[in-house]
């Protein structure tokens, strides 16, 4: 992979990562659901207009949207708002891929390898460890939010694997529009119209903070975030690129612990260590296809 490729992957990564901390500054001013809907309405215009829905039956994108978009993040702004530290959401949502691999064996008959049974074992126990841990000093309900969460973005990837081969923007763009129309009405209907005027007030009158994270959130975290990882995807095999969302929970710990001065107790750390143990095993390639991949060049 060129310097400029995996520079775009970590840029990337970075993104994903801080966008946790955008997501906490923005939410300790506007309800979830407000600034969930926010976000999404945010990435339409002006992409809307210009960029073509993309082809896949309306089933799909819509199933897609729902979980992967409107539920997974109105999930997290939930934990977040109930105070689980970001940090450690950063971490647990990575949970996604063990429920991604589960899915993918009950619905579509996939055969998991070895290093897949492993790691799915070994971070379901890390999780359940920090969950334990999360226990001790708050209510495990932010925690178990966040693993519904991870199990929605889980829901979605059976959809975007349905679709087969489409252009992530324009998925992106399209399944906010869904998002937002959803989102918009809920949020009145649950939270009222308070948070709105919140949010109105904020960005008439320029709030940076506000602005900054609402911003980080749809074009950063969406469009170059998921265009960036797409592009990377259509040129490498998945067993060369998987693996760098592994650095996501590093920059999310760690951008938490400096910029939030959020702590971890130490019974925590073992968890989050089998966590990332689990998450690297069940990346690891099939050595057989990986020279399969590397015999035909492609």
């Amino acid at each position: 992979m060129p310097i400029s490729h995996l520079l775009l992957a970590l840029i990337v990564m970075a993104v994903w990562g801080l966008n946790f901390i955008a997501m906490r500054w923005a939410l300790d001013s506007v309800a979830p659901l407000t600034f969930a809907a926010l976000r999404f309405s945010v990435v339409l215009v002006p992409l809307i207009f210009f960029v073509p829905r993309p082809k896949v039956p309306l089933r799909l994108l819509l199933g897609y949207a729902s979980s992967s978009f409107s539920l997974q993040f109105c999930l997290l702004f939930l934990a977040v708002s109930i105070n689980m530290p970001v940090g450690l959401i950063s971490l647990v949502v990575q949970g996604q891929v063990f429920f991604s691999i589960g899915l993918a064996i009950l619905i579509y008959r996939d055969r998991p390898s070895r290093w897949q049974i492993i790691g799915v074992s070994v971070g379901t126990l890390g999780i359940a460890a920090v969950g334990a841990d999360i226990g001790q000093t708050m209510p495990l309900l932010a925690f178990m939010v966040t693993l519904c969460a991870a199990l929605s973005w889980a829901v979605g990837n059976t959809f975007v694997k349905a679709m087969g081969p489409v252009n992530a923007i324009s998925l992106v763009v399209w399944a906010s529009l869904i998002a937002a129309a959803t989102l918009i009405p809920v949020s009145l209907v649950i939270e009222g119209t308070a948070p709105w005027s919140v949010a109105l007030r904020l960005l008439t009158q320029g709030d940076l903070v506000f602005w900054g994270s609402l911003l980080f959130n749809g074009f950063g975290a969406s469009l170059l975030g998921y265009g960036g990882w797409s592009w990377l995807l259509r040129r490498y095999p998945t067993a060369l690129v998987a693996p760098f969302t592994l650095l996501v929970p590093v920059f999310g710990l760690g951008s938490a612990a400096i910029i939030l001065g959020e702590g971890l107790r130490p019974g925590s750390w073992p968890g989050i260590i089998m966590v990332f143990v689990g998450l690297g095993l069940s990346q690891v390639s099939d050595p057989r296809s990986w020279a399969l991949w590397r015999g035909k060049g492609i």
